[in-house]
């Protein structure tokens, strides 16, 4: 069968039912990126905020040895500004990679047969006569689609962008939609693009929004991975780790990423109407929501939540109010706090605290989770950032939802069979259905209305309780609140598979199809991408 007839079978189908097929398909992949011309690929990184084009273009450069490539890698990377360096992003993606000061390239092993070289783009442009024009090249994510990335830069254009291939293979990030960038094959000295998402063979649209990346499980960080200014995390990491994945009385454990910001009041970058302690209160709430009425056993346990975003002091201070049980003119959240209970306060004598990572007292504070009241207490470690291995390796490790907001770790995550939480930009369903053409099924829509609450104020929740709330069975003002909805949402995430109401065949069954290698975005591309060659060389 062509390739393109492949492509057209998988695309049209949800569970992968041509797996006589994989082998073919992956020996062509193979052959592509063994070939001497591809004796060197080039790759582009670009140099937008935050991790998840970064961090997209270094999964697929591991992907690509996975699927064969057995050669040498330059990789051409955008500087970047003061605060959003190229360089700090990628030393923490790949292992081993220090830049010199003086900007000039470093060679770094991969593996015992690729080196990637670390080519700042400024030196790659001015020693263009050292990087002849390659074969192939491709990047994970790049905001224009204006540039041809194929193209050789002009050196004298300090804008200008481009490695110099014959062919190169435009990727996105997994559900990402910013100005309808394309998902491209570019073609040097043509203006023309082969839009990838025009193709029908590939699902059109579906392919670039919807079509996520096959991820290996995360293995655990290495020491030597906690570089500065994370070197000091090592050892509580490794605690809170252990104490969580422990066979015997473990502690379940929800990371949290994507509420940092820059407003020193806890607005977030993910949404300003989302602030960061806000996210925190609720997911407390509901955790001691499902601690004290769940029929689970486990989540009648007790649970650690590791904040790993970077967020104001005075967002922390405002959490602490809101779990004192005092807050000015809130009664009615107070009455929530004081009756779950979720009084903030030393762990040994109060269901709540919030502690750095380095606290002296953390062993002690672990083990008042694993003793007598444990299942009745939640201890917030102020974690801020960590290795991407690191972080990765907690979320495989988390035992109740976790949050987060990005593309990537969406991606990650839906890799992992676990349920999480995806906070949300804007009010478009990010929540998956299968199969991926589909309209939005109401187990997404439901996933998608429980993290909107989010949104929700202190004030908001407090008015919704009404005076005379009920815990259990929850009342109506209750029910209509986010610690009531996600409670609800983790409690049907660990239900047993045939339960009335259980979560867990959702995103089981999503699990299954972002970890089936014939739906991977990636190897999809390939595949388009090598029929796409077949015709350049028949014409």
């Amino acid at each position: 069968m062509p390739l393109i007839d492949q492509i057209t079978a998988l695309i049209s189908n949800v569970s992968n039912i041509y797996t006589d097929d994989y082998p073919q398909q992956q020996a062509a992949i193979s052959t592509f990126l063994q070939d001497a011309k591809n004796n060197t690929i080039r790759v582009f990184v670009t140099d937008s905020p935050g991790m998840g084009h970064q961090s997209n273009t270094v999964l697929i450069i591991s992907r690509l040895i996975q699927l064969g490539f057995n050669h040498n890698y330059d990789v051409v990377y955008a500087v970047g500004d003061a605060g959003n360096l190229t360089a700090d992003k990628l030393s923490q993606l790949i292992p081993g990679f220090v830049p010199n000061a003086d900007g000039s390239p470093v060679n770094v092993a991969l593996n015992a047969n690729t080196t990637a070289s670390m080519i700042p783009l400024p030196y790659f442009k001015a020693q263009a006569a050292d990087y002849p024009l390659l074969n192939f090249g491709f990047t994970g994510g790049f905001d224009s689609n204006a540039t041809n990335l194929a193209n050789k830069p002009n050196p004298n254009d300090p804008n200008a962008k481009g490695v110099n291939v014959n062919l190169f293979l435009k990727l996105q990030p997994y559900q990402w939609a910013k100005g309808a960038q394309d998902n491209t094959i570019q073609q040097q000295g043509l203006p023309a693009r082969a839009n990838i998402l025009n193709v029908a063979a590939l699902g059109g649209p579906t392919y670039g929004k919807k079509r996520g990346y096959f991820i290996n499980a995360p293995a655990a960080p290495a020491q030597d991975s906690f570089t500065a200014p994370n070197q000091n995390k090592y050892t509580p990491y490794q605690k809170i780790i252990a104490a969580c994945t422990i066979a015997e009385n473990p502690i379940n454990l929800l990371p949290v990423y994507g509420i940092g910001g820059n407003d020193a009041t806890g607005v977030t970058n993910a949404n300003p109407e989302i602030l960061s302690q806000n996210v925190l209160f609720d997911l407390i709430t509901a955790v001691r929501y499902t601690q004290r009425f769940s029929t689970l056993a486990n989540l009648q346990r007790g649970a650690i939540i590791v904040n790993i975003a970077d967020i104001p002091a005075a967002s922390y201070t405002a959490l602490n109010t809101l779990l004192s049980g005092a807050a000015a003119d809130l009664p009615n959240l107070n009455a929530l706090v004081t009756q779950l209970p979720a009084i903030q306060g030393d762990i040994t004598a109060n269901h709540v605290e919030v502690i750095n990572y380095d606290d002296g007292d953390l062993d002690a504070k672990i083990a008042a989770l694993q003793g007598a009241d444990g299942a009745n207490k939640i201890l917030v470690i102020k974690m801020g950032g960590l290795p991407i291995r690191a972080f990765d390796y907690m979320y495989a490790c988390s035992s109740l939802p976790s949050l987060l907001e990005g593309k990537a770790t969406a991606n990650l995550v839906l890799n992992l069979n676990k349920p999480y939480l995806n906070l949300l930009k804007d009010a478009s369903i990010v929540y998956p259905t299968l199969p991926l053409s589909a309209p939005d099924g109401p187990t997404a829509t439901r996933c998608n209305s429980a993290v909107s609450g989010f949104k929700n104020s202190a004030e908001t929740i407090n008015t919704s309780l009404g005076d005379a709330f009920v815990l259990n069975p929850p009342s109506a003002g209750l029910l209509a609140t986010p610690i009531y909805t996600i409670a609800s949402l983790t409690i049907d995430s660990y239900k047993a598979a045939d339960a009335d109401g259980s979560l867990k065949p959702y995103f089981t069954n999503l699990y299954n199809f972002f970890q089936n290698q014939q739906q991977d975005k990636l190897f999809l591309g390939l595949l388009y991408f090598l029929s796409f060659v077949n015709n350049l060389d028949g014409q």
